[in-house]
Parts: C-alpha cells; sequence; structure tokens
C-alpha cells in the first residue's frame, strides 16, 4: 500500500504536470479523448504527451501506448477518458505506474446509480496511495503551464482568478468572461462527485499559489463542512474567497419542536457561515464575475470612500443607488475640493457634487478632476463611469492607475464597439473594468469588505475543531428541564431559583422557600411545548394558588397529551419583566454546532429576524451575531428607552457555544425566552434535544 500524498503536494504535480498521459486518446473527433488531447496540443503544452489507446499507433500524429504502464517516461498526471467500468483498472495501472494524480473526465458513477463504482475508485485511493480529482467533470485548466485539460472553454488567457465549480457550464461562464475581458484566469477545475480532492484541497492550494490573486467558486454542497472553514480561514488571510451556493429555496433539516432547528436551515446556515469565515457570497452568476473583479484586482482599499465621475448623470445615480446594500459611502465634496475643481474650466452643465456629472465624454476632464481629487483624499477608491464612448480612456486610465494614491477602477458601458475593446484593454492592464454600474458596486463593496474583515480577524484561529463521530441515531429524545437547567448552571447560564415538585405539598413547600410570585411548568419528556399543552402556569401568589395550579397542570396535560408521562412540576421563582430574545443552537448537517440569536415575539415568530454563527464563536462573532438583526436597536436603546445589557447576551452565545462544542450529543438547544435587562439576564425556558443512543 502506497502512502497517499498531500493533497497540496498531489495538485501541485497535476497543475504543474511536466508529463500527462491521456488515457482513452482518440482519432474520432466527436470523443472525449480527441477533444481533450486536441485541447492540450492547440493550448501550446509544453510537457510530455502520451496518448493511451489500445489500438493505435498514433493518435493526432504523437505516439500512442496501450497502457500507461508502457509509456517510457514519468507520468506526472493521467487524464481519464474512458468508459466507466474501465476506469478502476485504468487507475490501478496508474498507481503502480508512480503517476501522482488522476483527472477522470468519465461520467456514469454514483449520479447515474453505479454508487458501486464510485466506491471501488475510493477504495483505490485508500490502497495505493493515487490522488483523483473527479469523476464526472469537464476537467482542468492551468494557464501558466499552458494546460488546457478541458475541450471548452478554451482558455490560454493568464490572469489572477483561480475559478472552481460543481457545475461546468458555471466553470465556462466565469472563465469565457474572464478570458474576453482581459481579466484571465490562473486556473479552472471542476469538482465532479469529489471521491477523493475537494474543494477545500483546492481552496488551500490556490491560497498558497504565486499566480492566484483571488478564488471563485460555485457549489452546490460542501463535502466537509469543518474542512471547508479551515481551509478558508487560513485562505482569506492571503487572498480573498467570494463563493455562489445554489439551494437557497430548499429547506434544511428542521425539527418542528424546535424555534432554532426551523428557522435555520442549511442556507441560512451556510450564509452566516460564510460571514464568519470571510467569504464573500454572490446571489447569482453574473455578481460572481463581479465580485472576482473587484477581489482579483483591487486589492486591499484603505477605506470604503468612493468617488465617483461620470461622463453620464444617470449612471452615477445608479451607483450610488447599489453603493450603498455594499456599505459604500461618497462623502460630500468638500468647499474647498469644490471650488479648486471649478478652477479646472470643466463644461459649464458639470455637477460639481460626489458623484461628479461632467455631462461630457473628454477624457481631458477626467484627467484633470482626479487627481485634485485624490490630493484631496476624499475617497479610497476613484471610480470612472464611461457611459458613452470615450475616445482615449485607455490611455488616461493607465496613466491616473500611475499617479493616484488611492484604488482605480472604471465601469464602462453603452458605448458599443469602442466599450467592448477598450473594457478589455483596461482590465488586460489590472484595472477593473465593470460591465454596469451596478457591478462596480458589487466589485468594490466585495473588496472592500474583504479588505476589512482580513484586518479586523487577523488574530482569528486557524483551524476549525473537526467534527466528532455522529452518534447512532435510532431516534431523539428531549432532555427533562431540570436535568437541562443543571447542564446550563455548569457554564454559569443564569436561571431563576426553582426546586422540583412531585405533588401539590411538595410545589407549596418551595413555593414558600423561593417567595413568590411564582411560575409552575411541567416537567414531562413527552410535552415538548409546554404552554401549548396547558402546562404553564404564571403569577401565582400564594399557596393555594399554588395547589390549584399544579392539579390543573396534570389535567391540561392528560388531556392535551393522554400518554404523556408526568415527572412533577418546576417551581420558580418568577422573573421580572424585560426584553425577551431567543438563544439557541443547532446541530446542522454541513457544519455542525451552529448557534441561533433574535428578539422573541413577532421578530422570531413572523419576521424571522435572527442570526447564525458556526461553533466556536470568539467574542466578536458574538458581538456581530447581536449587533446584525433588525431589531437591535430595541437592545441598544431606541427612542431614548434604556438599553439591555449587551454583554451579558454576548456572554450567553459564548456559553452555549462552549457548551454545544463540549456536548456532541446535543442535537438542538431552544432558550427562549431569555429576558434581558438593564443589567444581566434570565433564562425562562430551556429545551434540550439529545441525538439517539444505540
Amino acid at each position: 500500500m502506497r502512502e497517499a500524498s498531500r493533497p497540496e503536494d498531489s495538485l501541485a504535480r497535476i497543475f504543474n504536470a511536466d508529463s500527462i498521459a491521456v488515457i482513452g486518446a482518440s482519432n474520432d473527433p466527436d470523443k472525449w479523448g480527441y477533444m481533450l488531447l486536441n485541447a492540450l496540443m492547440r493550448g501550446g503544452y509544453g510537457g510530455d504527451l502520451y496518448p493511451i489507446n489500445r489500438t493505435a499507433d498514433q493518435v493526432l500524429g504523437l505516439p500512442a501506448y496501450p497502457t500507461v504502464g508502457q509509456v517510457p517516461g514519468d507520468v506526472d498526471m493521467a487524464l481519464v477518458a474512458i468508459p466507466a467500468q474501465f476506469v478502476p483498472d485504468v487507475l490501478r495501472e496508474a498507481a503502480e505506474k508512480g503517476v501522482a494524480g488522476a483527472v477522470v473526465v468519465t461520467g456514469g458513477f454514483r449520479e447515474a446509480g453505479r454508487a458501486d463504482l464510485e466506491e471501488e475508485l475510493r477504495s483505490i485511493v485508500e490502497e495505493t496511495g493515487l490522488r483523483i480529482l473527479g469523476p464526472n467533470i469537464q476537467g482542468i485548466i492551468r494557464t501558466p503551464n499552458r494546460l488546457c485539460a478541458m475541450p471548452w472553454p478554451f482558455i490560454t488567457e493568464q490572469g489572477p482568478l483561480a475559478v472552481i465549480s460543481q457545475s461546468g457550464t458555471v466553470t465556462a461562464a466565469i472563465a469565457e468572461w474572464a478570458a474576453q475581458e482581459g481579466l484571465g484566469i490562473s486556473a479552472a477545475v471542476n469538482l465532479g462527485n469529489q471521491v477523493d480532492l475537494s474543494e477545500s484541497d483546492l481552496i488551500e492550494f490556490f491560497a498558497s499559489d504565486p499566480h492566484t490573486k483571488a478564488i471563485v467558486l460555485y457549489l452546490e454542497g460542501v463535502k466537509d463542512g469543518r474542512r471547508f472553514l479551515d481551509a478558508v480561514d487560513k485562505a482569506v488571510k492571503e487572498k480573498p474567497v467570494a463563493v455562489l451556493k445554489s439551494g437557497r429555496t430548499k429547506e434544511g433539516q428542521k425539527a418542528v419542536a424546535s424555534h432554532t432547528g426551523s428557522l435555520g436551515g442549511s442556507d441560512r446556515v451556510f450564509d452566516a457561515a460564510c460571514r464568519q469565515h470571510g467569504v464573500i457570497r454572490a446571489d447569482d452568476v453574473e455578481s460572481l464575475y463581479a465580485v472576482a473583479q473587484g477581489l482579483a484586482t483591487l486589492g486591499t482599499p484603505k477605506g470604503n470612500r468612493v468617488f465617483a465621475i461620470s461622463t453620464s448623470g444617470g449612471s452615477g445615480a445608479l451607483f450610488v443607488d447599489e453603493a450603498g446594500k455594499h456599505d459604500l459611502i461618497l462623502p460630500p465634496l468638500p468647499a474647498e475640493l469644490a471650488e479648486r475643481l471649478k478652477g479646472l474650466h470643466l463644461p459649464a452643465f458639470a455637477t460639481l457634487s460626489n458623484p461628479l456629472d461632467l455631462a461630457d465624454t473628454s477624457a481631458q476632464n477626467f484627467r484633470e478632476v482626479v487627481p485634485v481629487v485624490d490630493e484631496a483624499d476624499v475617497a479610497d477608491i476613484h471610480l470612472l463611469i464611461f457611459g458613452d464612448p470615450v475616445p482615449g480612456s485607455v490611455e488616461m486610465v493607465e496613466d491616473l492607475a500611475g499617479i493616484v494614491s488611492g484604488k482605480l477602477a472604471v465601469c464602462y458601458y453603452g458605448g458599443g464597439d469602442t466599450e467592448k475593446r477598450d473594457r478589455q484593454k483596461i482590465q488586460s492592464a489590472g484595472i477593473p473594468a465593470f460591465r454596469t454600474p451596478e457591478s462596480a458596486a458589487r466589485g468594490i463593496g466585495a473588496a472592500v469588505w474583504a479588505a476589512r474583515h482580513r484586518q479586523s480577524h487577523a488574530g482569528r484561529r486557524t483551524e476549525a475543531p473537526g467534527r466528532k463521530a455522529d452518534m447512532s441515531e435510532t431516534g431523539s429524545r428531549f432532555v427533562l428541564e431540570p436535568e437541562a437547567v443543571r447542564l446550563l448552571c455548569e457554564y454559569h447560564i443564569p436561571y431563576p431559583e426553582h426546586g422540583v415538585a412531585r405533588s401539590a405539598d411538595e410545589a407549596v413547600r418551595l413555593a414558600e422557600s423561593l417567595g413568590y410570585p411564582v411560575v409552575l411548568k411541567v416537567v414531562s419528556a413527552d410535552v415538548v411545548h409546554k404552554s401549548d399543552a396547558g402546562g404553564v402556569v404564571v403569577g401565582i401568589q400564594e399557596a393555594k394558588e399554588v395547589r390549584s395550579a399544579y392539579e390543573r397542570i396534570l389535567d391540561g396535560v392528560r388531556t392535551a397529551v393522554p400518554k404523556a408521562r408526568v415527572e412533577g412540576a418546576l417551581v420558580c421563582k418568577q422573573a421580572p419583566g424585560g426584553l425577551e430574545v431567543i438563544v439557541g443552537a443547532v446541530d446542522d448537517a454541513t457544519f455542525g454546532p451552529t448557534v441561533m440569536f433574535g428578539l422573541g415575539g413577532i421578530f422570531t415568530e413572523v419576521l424571522k429576524d435572527v442570526s447564525f454563527r458556526v461553533a466556536p464563536l470568539e467574542r466578536r462573532d458574538a458581538e456581530e451575531m447581536i449587533e446584525e438583526i433588525q431589531g437591535y436597536p430595541l437592545l441598544s436603546g431606541a427612542r431614548g428607552q434604556l438599553g439591555c445589557d449587551v454583554n451579558a447576551v454576548a456572554q450567553l452565545l459564548l456559553s452555549v457555544s462552549r457548551l454545544v462544542t463540549d456536548h456532541e450529543e446535543i442535537k438542538e438547544l431552544d432558550l427562549n425566552p431569555v429576558r434581558v435587562y438593564e443589567k444581566g439576564l434570565l433564562v425562562l425556558d430551556a429545551r434540550v434535544l439529545e441525538k439517539g443512543g444505540q
């Protein structure tokens, strides 16, 4: 058994291969083996190419070999395009040959109902150490090595963008736009079925790749959530990462018994995990490309101030509308700067504001305005919007890029053939040239956000804890509330003084010792929603009310849930009024323990105004969760009202994070309501659902 190489080592040999065996190479133009070999040759690949064909002496003019084992030289990468049933045997031959990695284009595995064949490939990886990309992929492109092992798109234009995608179509769209518009790519990779090498392995490889400045992904799912977060945590310290993920409208796993489970869903958690770990999430394919432009070319903007100068007033207005959605600000021009601009003899109908509308297409006007604004230090990014053909725009933009201290970006549209030609030239010079004002706002906003995250999370942990092995789930059980409260106390989570009564007399004794008013709650693993079953009575002021409440609870529960096993009643000191919030946690199918926060009542039930973060949380994560919800002003003190103890809420989130990280048996946890005061808080109800055991 050969020990498997580290993923980054195998990927380095694949992408920088000095020799490639094309297994299934063919002289038939309709076959993948022909198209792949032809693409490699057309692309100018400079290494050794070895067509593998059991019957042909030559393929496309190159000497062919019956098997990879008969190739006279070393082979770095095997490119496999043969029927699925023959793939395992040729991979074993490749492993015996010492091939570093295989790119399996062939489909017909799990996606076609042949999970057994796919499992055999996985066994080959374990037995031989051969690393595999695929199967069922469109191919790979590595422009620094002139390696175009993908029939379409056929791309040789080198640039700073690495594209990783679970869709061949999305790969083609992003890579072709980048090539056609002068941005270029460092690589394009399909993921396919990911029998071995995954999106996380590729993120880690491109994070350290000197030819790549930004990484963009299209995903339909994540193979290993914790590994993915670990990979992006490391990557975003070096370069930005953006993702487009499908499945926003699909509900994730949810438990009807839990607010947290029903509000979460895999997409909301995925979205929160991206923000938490510095990944920009795009809404659609065009937005992903705009984000890619900004991330790959703008580097690290110092701030979010933008000065926009345009040939068209409408274009500037469109940019302003979108800019606010991405936390970009357009500062007004100081009076002194406005006076200086007046002295430039701009067109009489120019509007001296931000955006500045020249209402003119002269490149000279841009040449004069931008340095003056840059010198005044009112912006971190200068955006030039060409809403018409601007003769001399390429030379003007390149000259300005060399003299301004701020970042420079261009939006060029409405310019016909001149626009298409000049936009490509501008972007080839390393300056982003966006298609529309809206895409400019998205791309610039992404670069600013990535820079801020990198700076604010500079000391963040670089490794998320691995998920522990799942327990065998033959069912789940709700923990009795007294047991759940004991667990909370271990993590110093405040809960009202309380005790468990097994009879009405015992309930009275407890109430007397706690002091009135008190609350009675049924204790039963079979009654999840206690209030709905008549299992809660509040505002009890004296002994006879305690006895009456105890009996009412028993009668109500027996009526609502006839077979419920009742252990007694929890007698709690009634808490004073305060603002109610909900704190919860769910064991997300992708990322594991995940914490939720929101305001109670209508904010949770109707508006679903909640935030999520993947555990373990850091203090900054907890603070961001609180500030992120729309109802945050109610916590911080709106309209002259006293604010609540936000620090106590943040501490509660951190405590819940530690609790669910330590206890992998917890499937869901709901603390609802939690009553927050000007100083401190109290959890008034705790619900814990554990995973089933054997």
